[in-house]
């Protein structure tokens, strides 16, 4: 496709700088900075912005920018990713959904957002544990367009589980997975809300208290489901690894390098899973939440989530995520297959 006849990426900003350059957004990832431009020419490209139904073409025809100045500034910006086809726009409606498929678009070398929203509607997430964390995540993926949700955890709702925005104090008695159910489909209706489980999910979150049980995770590996362990300790939660099965470290090899590193950790490990859940503070489970469910989306969207092979520390008081690193164990088998 010509340049002439492409659109600027959706939301991308056009500034002038004091020298007279124009940089074209500002995400240092992807933004270009044009030197030698007119100011006819500035003002053509931040006329782009402005009237996204006029082709770069027609603009630069009614700015008075030379066809061969045109196809020079287009082809760079081309060259840039700066550019997309009209239909990557089509189709975007008022609302949450425009704001997130341009977002997402910028990602993608089509610019087409709408079509990550998409694959996202398609897609099953299934959730076990939803306390604070699992519920706040429930209603994330809800939110950013998943199509399918399977909530997993009958236990009553606690007065601890309430305050995040998800359940409240009259939930409080109830089935956790019936009420967040209702939640969800209040505030989503789009989204189909199971609380039998699915066999097969796309991914599986399981949020577990203190340490994980690898033998928990057996059904997700030999169906080849990816999966995301999330741990709440005393004033910590893990995030991850997010496991590839045959691709990535599984749950397995984290289990044995704590074997390898502590002799006691069999011992230690199984007074932990016997514990009773372990609280979940306020802002602790916010970001960990966030961060749980932004490493869903990468996955579910295509990306190699950091998760992957890692995991993310999010400790208390400043709740900032540590990524380290968790390589597969020589005695797991885990990895049969290229990563």
């Amino acid at each position: 496709m010509e340049a002439a006849t492409m659109r600027l990426r959706p939301g991308t900003p056009v500034l002038m700088r004091s020298d007279g350059s124009v940089q074209c957004g500002t995400d240092p990832r992807w933004s270009v900075v044009l030197d030698g431009l007119t100011p006819v020419e500035g003002s053509w490209l931040r006329d782009l912005t402005e009237r996204r139904h006029v082709s770069p073409g027609q603009s630069a025809a009614r700015r008075g920018v030379t066809p061969h100045r045109r196809d020079l500034i287009l082809g760079v910006l081309a060259r840039a990713g700066m550019l997309v086809a009209p239909s990557a726009e089509h189709g975007a409606g008022p609302g949450a959904a425009t704001a997130d498929a341009r977002a997402l678009g910028v990602l993608r070398p089509d610019g087409a957002g709408l079509a990550t929203l998409a694959g996202r509607a398609a897609a099953t997430v299934a959730i076990t544990g939803l306390g604070r964390i699992g519920s706040v995540i429930a209603l994330l993926l809800a939110a950013a367009g998943v199509g399918r949700l399977a909530l997993v955890d009958p236990r009553p709702v606690q007065t601890a589980d309430t305050g995040l925005g998800a359940l409240t104090e009259q939930d409080v008695g109830q089935a956790r997975d019936e009420a967040l159910a209702r939640v969800v489909a209040g505030r989503s209706p789009a989204v189909e809300v199971l609380t039998d489980g699915d066999p097969e999910p796309d991914l599986a979150v399981v949020v577990e208290s203190r340490a994980t049980l690898p033998a928990r995770f057996a059904r997700l590996m030999s169906a080849g489901i990816p999966h995301l362990p999330i741990v709440v300790r005393e004033a910590d939660v893990v995030v991850g690894p997010l496991v590839r099965p045959g691709h990535s470290t599984c749950v397995g090899c984290l289990d044995a390098v704590r074997a390898d590193q502590d002799g006691d950790w069999h011992l230690i490990g199984a007074q932990l899973r016997r514990g009773p859940e372990q609280p979940q503070e306020a802002a602790l489970s916010a970001l960990a939440a966030a961060t749980a469910a932004g490493q869903v989306l990468a996955q579910l969207d295509g990306h190699r989530p950091t998760a992957v092979g890692s995991c993310l520390e999010i400790s208390l008081p400043e709740c900032l995520p540590r990524v380290r690193r968790v390589d597969p164990h020589p005695r797991c088998g885990c990895i049969t297959l290229t990563p």
